[in-house]
């Protein structure tokens, strides 16, 4: 028997959770199910990485309690889809559950990107996006002395250092140039190159992973580049995600790198939505920032519930918190030589400010935590520049 709700969410993270949250603000009669395919209440992802050393519990980073769905009449289902129907509007799921739904939400986030290595040890490495598949790397280090990281990402960085914490030897190596290098600048990224060489973490830049091959004495010979070569207990891959859209093509919703939607977040069908790491907004945009997602999902669950809203572009910052040392990025041209920026240095804080007929427009920053809201304000308010440096120059 299939069971008719008024909304369906399919993916629980920030923006399928942001999504029901809404909807509830605006309709709190209709019918709500949310699908989530993970063993655990919906949980803020991005804490996983900062915890594997001290561990964490199965619920201990909900975004809600369970009282929090039953309070607003939100069906909480851990199953997981295997099948849509656009004609039916119905979707079928693992635990052969069927529903038929008047609007539906794709929030079905991103999947690591697998890397592409030769040899016999490629089975082996471990790739990190859920709280399971953490725990499985927590469990799988516990006798592991060297560790290798593949990725100059925040969460290949996040790795390393927790990885420090837990008395390994690691060697991170990143493909680009420099650290980082999609949001900061070369002098805030050779900053965090020598935080992680100051606290033990070997970093070979500009080059990759090529081969793991599995030694006799069940260990890892990890070949980076032509030249290098290290033995290993443990690798690790964090070299980005792709929008999971698997789904999404089996049904035949337009699709691109993810599922591409308007400025209202629909999908190529009209009561289909898609929200976060999944979607791809017009000019061929996909965030992959937790509060773009978390803002994106606000918008599809209003837009789904009939309180119409446009997707205006925004900025959004990305921080990272390694080794006591605060990094802060938003909106920074770091690539486009029109822009020069403006250098503040006080005391261990620094400053990039870029600044476009006297507005600030974007911003990178170190070691001011305290400020962070006030930055984020003052770059979506577009500060004068005099305003901008009588507050952050002192």
């Amino acid at each position: 028997m299939t069971k008719r709700y008024d909304y369906i969410i399919v993916g629980a993270g920030i923006a399928g959770f942001k999504a029901a949250e809404t909807i509830r603000r605006y309709d709190d009669e209709g019918s709500l199910l949310l699908i989530n395919g993970e063993d655990r209440l919906p949980y803020k992802r991005t804490r996983i990485d900062k915890s594997l050393y001290k561990g964490f519990n199965m619920n201990q980073f909900a975004l809600a309690d369970a009282e929090f769905y039953e309070n607003r009449q939100i069906t909480l289902l851990k199953d997981i889809v295997t099948s849509l129907d656009l004609k039916t509007k119905s979707l079928q799921t693992e635990r052969r559950n069927q529903f038929s739904w008047n609007k539906l939400i794709l929030t079905l986030g991103g999947k690591p990107k697998w890397p592409e290595i030769k040899g016999n040890g490629k089975r082996n490495i471990y790739l990190v996006r859920t709280a399971d598949e953490a725990e499985e790397l927590i469990r799988a280090s516990r006798n592991a002395e060297k560790v290798v990281i593949g990725g100059g990402g925040v969460q290949g960085i996040e790795l390393a250092e927790q990885f420090v914490k837990a008395g390994k030897q690691v060697t991170l190596v990143h493909n680009g140039i420099q650290l980082m290098n999609r949001h900061f600048d070369n002098q805030l990224s050779q900053h965090l190159h020598g935080i992680l060489e100051k606290n033990g973490v070997t970093v070979i830049c500009n080059e990759k992973v090529n081969g793991i091959s599995k030694t006799s004495n069940d260990k890892y010979l990890v070949k980076i580049g032509e030249i290098i070569q290290i033995v290993a207990d443990l690798v690790v891959f964090s070299i980005g995600t792709k929008p999971e859209i698997t789904l999404a093509q089996q049904v035949g919703l337009a699709t691109n790198r993810g599922i591409l939607v308007n400025e209202y977040l629909q999908t190529s069908h009209p009561d289909v939505f898609a929200a976060g790491d999944v979607a791809e907004h017009p000019g061929g945009h996909i965030s992959g920032l937790w509060h773009d997602a978390e803002w994106q999902g606000m918008l599809a669950g209003s837009n789904a519930s009939g309180n119409k809203q446009i997707n205006k572009k925004k900025p959004f910052r990305l921080k990272m918190e390694v080794f006591d040392q605060y990094y802060f990025s938003m909106n920074a041209p770091i690539n486009n030589s029109t822009y020069q920026p403006e250098t503040i240095r006080v005391n261990d804080r620094f400053y990039q400010a870029y600044f476009h007929n006297d507005r600030l427009i974007g911003l990178l920053m170190l070691n001011d935590k305290a400020q962070s809201k006030l930055a984020e304000q003052a770059v979506l308010e577009n500060w004068k520049k005099s305003e901008f440096l009588k507050v952050f120059g002192k």
